[in-house]
């Protein structure tokens, strides 16, 4: 028996083969939505969403309820799910739901796919990195000279920020009946369209997604030459997000916080959100449904703060008669005068808000009363009301 059997830990193989059975277990539960797919390729979608067992951060962040439901509806496009084809990846994505972030399964089609389809069209489509150099220059990569070429500091981070500037994108007709079509689009742009794209392994996919799609927008393809496959996963994409707006929210209960606490972990709450403390790794998928959202590595939720009740003594200082008694004693008035004071002199109870709030208001008054009553030597000492 090898040493990682002995520890007791599983090697990739072996998760990998649960994350199969897994999904395996789903398409068996939920076969319904396999109705959206004709029957003659039910078969092939089912091979196909079982490679998604390599996608680990899809499968810890969506339920497979959701997935199936997604995947099946993303397949009715006609585009081929499964990781290895490259036509099309599921994702999670990062959104509002009810003013609260939520991940939820998006598609993009990568720049395979996006060639793929428009190849199947008549067309050759090309993407290029445009880079602007330091004399003030801008070019598409496949463009460069040599002098260029040799500018190009491609593994180095900075060097990239500073000089990367978006996509060059071009659609060559195969068939001559449209002139070659180019667009340009700004990094910027693509940036504010991929923001909620938390996987850092998909933010290049996603950038590219979009500058064709952006150019596909601007550029003039005859009717009968569309790519209907673009226009129907953004709008499944869409209708995700749609329904998203309308779930209920979710916030942390002591039922919640109880499940928490016996899959070894806890919960520490601070400004109206609840956090999961300690290692959740085999316990995503469980969090997620319980309401939790995934976001900057930690599980978290809103909870509604009670609001708590003040203590006697801050109930007290922030009471008018507090501050008319500190007001006495600091003006010489000694803890023993202050109810004969208030009930002689004033004509008020401790419990009469409105009148000391309008005895705090006229201070020149106040001050002329306390005089008198210190100069008068035979005042009765009662009890004090305060």
């Amino acid at each position: 028996m090898s040493n990682e059997q002995n520890n007791g830990r599983r090697t990739n193989l072996q998760i990998l083969d649960d994350r199969r059975d897994e999904l395996a277990n789903g398409l068996a539960t939920y076969k319904q939505f396999l109705e959206v797919i004709p029957v003659n390729k039910q078969e092939q979608f089912k091979r196909n969403f079982l490679e998604l067992c390599t996608q680990d951060y899809l499968l810890s962040i969506i339920d497979t309820k959701e997935l199936i439901r997604f995947a099946t509806n993303v397949t009715k496009t006609g585009l081929d799910i499964a990781p290895s084809s490259k036509e099309v990846y599921i994702i999670p994505f990062d959104t509002l739901v009810n003013k609260v972030k939520t991940m939820l399964p998006q598609a993009i089609i990568p720049l395979n796919g996006m060639q793929q389809l428009a190849y199947q069209k008549g067309f050759f489509l090309q993407l290029d990195a445009v880079w602007k150099f330091d004399d003030g220059t801008c070019e598409a990569e496949s463009k460069l000279s040599r002098l260029q070429q040799s500018q190009l500091q491609t593994a180095n981070a900075k060097w990239v920020d500073t000089h990367f500037i978006g996509f060059e994108v071009v659609l060559k007709d195969m068939k001559n009946e449209i002139p070659t079509q180019t667009k340009f689009v700004d990094l910027n742009y693509v940036k504010e369209a991929t923001k909620t794209i938390k996987d850092e392994r998909w933010k290049l996919q996603t950038w590219r997604h979009k500058a064709v799609r952006r150019a596909y927008g601007d550029f003039m393809i005859p009717r009968d030459r569309k790519i209907e496959a673009f226009e129907e996963i953004e709008h499944l994409n869409d209708s995700i997000l749609g329904e998203a707006e309308v779930l209920p929210q979710k916030f942390l209960t002591k039922e919640i916080e109880d499940g928490v606490k016996q899959l070894g972990l806890s919960v520490s709450k601070n400004d109206g959100i609840a956090k999961v403390e300690g290692k959740t790794f085999g316990k995503d998928k469980v969090l997620v449904n319980m309401g939790f959202v995934y976001e900057n590595g930690t599980y978290a939720m809103q909870y509604q703060e009670q609001e708590s009740l003040p203590k006697p003594e801050q109930s007290k200082q922030k009471s008018p008669a507090y501050r008319l008694m500190q007001y006495l004693k600091d003006n010489g008035l000694h803890k023993d005068e202050i109810g004969s004071f208030v009930k002689d002199e004033l004509g008020l109870s401790s419990e009469d808000v409105e009148g000391i709030e309008t005895v705090l208001l006229d201070m020149g008054t106040l001050n002329e009363k306390i005089q008198s009553f210190l100069t008068t030597s035979d005042n009765e000492v009662p009890e004090s009301m305060f």
